[in-house]
């Protein structure tokens, strides 16, 4: 496991293993750039050492391309450039050394600042943009399988056991020249990417795959526990499973750019991506599709005559209220129903009352606000763990400067973040909450060594803080 250090303000962890394979053929790597953290996964392919060699070369030769980059360039240019440039190298390479021959393999990279995050991807490898347990975002897969859920003849998770499963149309070194996949998105704080090869999610539903990474931990925590519980799958199922590689990076702010314009020469992402496996089963089911849209005419010729009956009632309305303009309410009050009787002043105060206990019961439902003032607790809890792994990876060159800066986010950020926690845990958590700010303020909280990094103690120390904000929970 690899913590991904920064001096952008991202969160990140890197896991690899071996799984049940002979040799772990995964790369990952990061750096910052001029334009950006920059992480690459790549998933090796061909016999022998190539599949090792391509994705080791593939990722040396992008991250080091990219360390002086301009910070002029454009990013999805300099991404492409690095990325043909790998390329190049790899195919160079499997031409002039015969036990290389064939060799290949795939590539998913973010390039990633303040303003947004560049996404370039080929192959099978995944990055998934989730948001509150939700997919906002996933790249498309270039294999035999994904073409064939494209066109609908198979489901997701047929495609997740299909024979031809590991068969990709795209990847480095295989051809001269080839196509790149890029894409843009925004993002809001909180929002978690996740960088994997088809050993990760290849080995549970979508569904459950996301409901893991989704968990409420540790960056740390995360990576390692999702390796572990691929790694035990594989091996309770006869072992030879491939090898597993996951890297994830949080935001801690939202992006710049709020939207992003779609280029116009590329096809929509494919919607069986975002609704995932249901959406498929329906469209390949013949009975299904017939009821759904029998149902479908049936809601709209219901809705259709809903719609007409109040127009007709309103018109019966109106007719009743110009025909008692030439007398009072009292005369008129016994021939008109209940229902229609409209301008009563004992209604009006009636209706207000019922309104009243209505609000009233729906106020006073401890049920209810016990489950959203536990839900808002949750996820600031969750914020503020994610700035103190943030607080960690703030570094500069030089220590003071290093700790002035870490000095200003705990004033500015995690301060107000535990101030407003404070507001929203029962009385037996306020003098835990004390507690919490008083070892904030602690000097350790933001100690730092000549090279601007924070010391052993500051990350034990922050430890204690965060294994206390995790308590507030209870």
């Amino acid at each position: 496991m690899a913590n991904i250090t920064t001096k952008y303000p991202f969160v990140g962890s890197i896991e690899t293993r071996q799984g049940g394979r002979f040799e772990n053929q995964d790369s990952a790597g990061f750096i910052d750039t001029p334009l950006g953290l920059l992480l690459v996964v790549c998933d090796g392919m061909g016999g022998g050492p190539g599949g090792r060699t391509a994705s080791l070369m593939a990722v040396d030769s992008i991250l080091s391309m990219l360390s002086d980059v301009s910070v002029q360039t454009r990013r999805e240019d300099a991404l492409k450039f690095a990325i043909e440039k790998a390329n190049d190298i790899i195919y160079t390479k499997a031409k002039e050394t015969p036990e290389l021959r064939g060799m290949g393999t795939t590539i998913v990279a973010i390039l990633i600042n303040e303003e947004s995050a560049v996404i370039a991807h080929a192959g099978d490898s995944r990055i998934y943009q989730l948001r509150k347990g939700t997919i906002i975002f996933r790249s498309s897969d270039h294999s035999v399988v994904a073409n064939l859920v494209r066109q609908n003849k198979i489901t997701e998770e047929e495609a997740r056991n299909h024979p031809q499963l590991n068969v990709v149309t795209r990847a480095l070194g295989i051809r001269p020249r080839m196509d790149i996949e890029f894409d843009e998105v925004t993002f809001l704080r909180g929002d978690r990417f996740v960088l994997c090869t088809d050993g990760i999610w290849g080995m549970m539903p979508q569904c459950d795959l996301i409901k893991h990474l989704s968990q409420v931990m540790g960056i740390n925590e995360l990576t390692s526990s999702m390796t572990e519980l691929i790694d035990r799958m594989g091996h309770a199922n006869g072992g030879g499973h491939d090898n597993l590689t996951i890297a994830v990076v949080d935001t801690t702010f939202d992006s710049v750019k709020k939207k992003i314009k779609k280029k116009g020469n590329r096809e929509a992402k494919d919607e069986v991506y975002k609704k995932e496996t249901i959406v498929s089963k329906l469209k390949n089911n013949s009975i299904l599709k017939k009821l759904g849209i029998f149902f479908t005419i049936v809601i709209l010729v219901i809705i259709f005559i809903i719609l007409n009956k109040r127009q007709f009632e309103n018109k019966q309305v109106k007719r009743k209220l110009q025909g008692i303009t030439t007398t009072t309410i009292e005369q008129v009050k016994p021939k008109i129903k209940k229902k229609d009787y409209v301008n009563s002043e004992n209604n009006d105060i009636d209706l207000d009352r019922k309104v009243t206990k209505q609000n009233e019961r729906v106020v006073n439902n401890p049920f209810q606000d016990s489950i959203s003032r536990n839900l808002n607790i949750s996820y600031q809890i969750n914020s503020v763990i994610k700035n103190l792994d943030s607080l960690i990876h703030i570094t500069e060159k030089k220590r003071d400067r290093s700790m002035s800066k870490k000095l200003d986010f705990v004033k500015k950020v995690i301060r107000p973040n535990i101030k407003q926690l404070k507001t929203k845990v029962n009385a037996e958590n306020q003098n835990e909450i004390d507690e919490i700010i008083r070892l904030l303020d602690d000097s350790k909280t933001i100690s730092c060594d000549k090279s601007g990094y924070s010391t052993k103690d500051s990350k034990k120390h922050i430890e204690i803080i965060k294994t206390k904000v995790r308590g507030l929970q209870n």
